[in-house]
């Protein structure tokens, strides 16, 4: 559930959703909540990993092998485990821990260009993967599964100095530490960090809609879906809303040229109010801006308290 990273081009070519939409707005007309819960489903989903071109192929062998030189164990939460990435903090002095937070259809081993800096600066860092990416249990995420298991890893390493995040992974560390989904542990942080996220569920969750060509009524019942589960309706998950709720020093990185969020994204975010603070960057898109050396240098700043 709230997908972000454009999984209507990772899941299937181009053909298969040209030949898609007209059954599922067929089925959205005579079958609503059939066709609600089947994209329900399908949202919840991360695409397979296809082939990765060369220069990401160069990327994830550099991030596989950062992500070799960390502590790994399992973290159990209610609906699994979450496997977790622990880099101590150089030296004898400890700041704190720090906690990375990868998006959709990612893992912990892309987050992890943070983590040298991070621990140079005196902080232990822990990255770990959501539910059904990387190593952690699971076939689907939703946003309950990704408040549960970032709350377990909280609870096991916390109290967190900072929390650092790309894209969907905001919007899970934002759920978890505004108590959006009901019933979920609370989680707090001294400060945050957001790369690249959304600002709006209930638009990310539209756009996919249109995307497989889900009408109205099919619409209206995959929110209703993910009301149900989730606890709370699409509109209590609004980005700038939560973060005014919880209300600490925040740092937002975007890229101007983003394909999959744009900019307007961080534009909202940043009008929660006079604790957040927008770093615009140019050039790096959607994923290299968490290699970029400008980005680890601002969030590593920031999160030193910067």
């Amino acid at each position: 559930m709230f997908s972000v990273e454009q999984i209507e081009v990772d899941a299937m070519p181009a053909t298969a959703l040209r030949l898609l939409r007209p059954l599922v707005r067929a089925a959205s007309f005579l079958a609503p909540a059939a066709a609600g819960k089947v994209a329900f489903r399908l949202f919840c989903t991360p695409p397979r990993r296809r082939g990765r071109s060369e220069n990401a192929a160069r990327s994830a062998t550099g991030a596989i092998a950062r992500l070799a030189r960390a502590e790994a164990t399992a973290i159990p939460f209610p609906c699994g485990s979450a496997q977790a990435y622990v880099f101590k903090a150089a030296g004898a002095a400890r700041r704190g821990t720090v906690l990375l937070v990868h998006g959709w259809s990612s893992e912990a081993a892309f987050m992890t260009a943070f983590a040298g800096p991070l621990c140079e600066a005196g902080f232990r860092v822990v990255a770990f993967d959501l539910p059904a990416h990387g190593a952690s249990t699971g076939r689907v995420l939703d946003m309950p599964l990704g408040v549960a298991s970032l709350a377990a890893v909280a609870q096991a390493f916390g109290p967190l100095h900072a929390i650092v995040t790309h894209s969907f992974g905001g919007a899970i560390a934002l759920a978890a530490l505004a108590g959006s989904v009901p019933g979920q542990p609370p989680v707090a942080t001294g400060r945050l960090a957001m790369i690249a996220a959304p600002c709006s569920v209930e638009r990310i969750t539209r756009r996919f809609g249109a995307t497989i060509g889900l009408g109205r009524r099919g619409q209206a019942a995959l929110e209703r879906r993910i009301h149900a589960v989730a606890g709370n309706p699409v509109e209590a998950f609004e980005g700038s809303r939560q973060l005014a709720a919880v209300g600490v020093p925040t740092l937002i990185v975007h890229d101007r040229q983003d394909r999959e969020l744009d900019f307007s994204h961080a534009e909202a975010l940043a009008a929660a109010g006079g604790f957040v603070r927008l770093e615009e960057m140019s050039g790096f898109g959607h994923r290299r801006i968490l290699q970029a050396k400008p980005v680890i240098e601002s969030v590593t700043r920031f999160v030193c308290g910067g």
